[in-house]
């Protein structure tokens, strides 16, 4: 039996399949792209398939075929891409998340892991947010994450799929190629090691909620772990690095280690629409009482391990 990962080509997915495939499991990766370092590297049983949660026969072959008994549903599109085609943003994020559940429902699969977003809030009154917020979000993207959140907690109810899902802050890590919003953190410490200029789209004191890929990737394989009865619920966010910095505050710890790096700020009015409708902290106090969620990297041990990351991926 195996473990399908939509949207697995990209960083966080590639980083789920390793860390199952390091555990000895069957993995499938269906995306759109080819991971070709996933190939190179050989962990184990590994199929990449390409093809589109779109796409109703492929999503359907995808879980058929390889008597998937979990799937980690990432596959989205992110903020931008998503407000500059609001139309593809609902066939991916809306349309192929029912593809998912209707082929989970349709071929046994047990269990379904779905990603959303700390984007799902929008327009909120609390800075701080948890699993109690209402959500109301102004965007297409976040009307989407919200729509797939509702519509796993149906199909949990009506056809008793083991649904679950985590409400992730901006997932740093290096290699990132997604358009986000957020996607400044990745790309400020990824231009300092390279020797390259950024340009930030977003003020200095903008606050950014964020998490490490190490511990995205790691709370994925706790909830995948923990026992459906401790599932209470369903529905979790995962906190972030605390205090969340600005972004003069992350480009002075990346300055810690290249203190000539070239960092500069130029808001752009887009970006800014979207900001000020993001909380500035999201709490993870259910998924520490449920199954024991813990977070480990502070932003100075995420920008170190970081770094360490893109010099061996240079190497490589």
């Amino acid at each position: 039996m195996a473990i399908l990962i939509t949207g697995g080509a990209g960083l966080t997915g590639s980083e789920l399949a390793r860390a199952f495939l390091k555990r000895g499991e069957q993995v499938i990766i269906f995306d759109v792209f080819i991971n070709d370092d996933l190939e190179k590297e050989k962990l184990g049983d590994l199929k990449q398939i390409k093809g589109d949660v779109t796409n109703w026969p492929q999503a359907l072959n995808a879980v058929k075929e390889y008597d998937v008994q979990t799937v980690f549903h990432l596959a989205a599109m992110l903020t931008v891409a998503s407000e500059a085609n609001p139309w593809a943003c609902f066939n991916v994020n809306a349309l192929g998340t029912f593809h998912v559940l209707e082929a989970a429902r349709l071929f046994g699969v047990k269990k379904v892991i779905f990603t959303s977003s700390i984007g799902s809030y929008g327009v909120s009154a609390d800075t701080v947010v948890t699993e109690e917020t209402i959500q109301r979000p102004t965007n297409i993207y976040g009307i989407t994450k919200v729509f797939g959140e509702l519509l796993g907690m149906y199909y949990l109810r009506k056809f008793g799929i083991d649904f679950r899902c985590l409400r992730f802050p901006q997932i740093v890590g290096p290699g990132a190629v997604a358009q986000g919003i957020g996607q400044y953190c990745p790309r400020m410490i990824e231009a300092a090691v390279l020797g390259n200029p950024f340009e930030a789209w977003v003020p200095e004191d903008t606050v950014m909620p964020m998490l490490y890929i190490r511990d995205a990737v790691r709370s994925l394989v706790m909830l995948h772990d923990a026992p459906e009865e401790r599932m209470q619920t369903r529905i979790y966010g995962v906190g972030q690095i605390t205090p969340a910095p600005t972004a003069r505050e992350l480009a002075d710890e990346v300055k810690k280690h290249y203190p000539n790096a070239r960092i500069t700020f130029r808001p752009e009015h887009n970006a800014m629409v979207i900001l000020k409708n993001i909380p500035r902290q999201i709490r993870g106090d259910l998924a520490e009482a449920e199954w024991g969620w813990k977070l480990s990297y502070s932003l100075e041990e995420m920008v170190g391990d970081f770094i360490k990351e893109v010099k061996k991926m240079r190497s490589a």
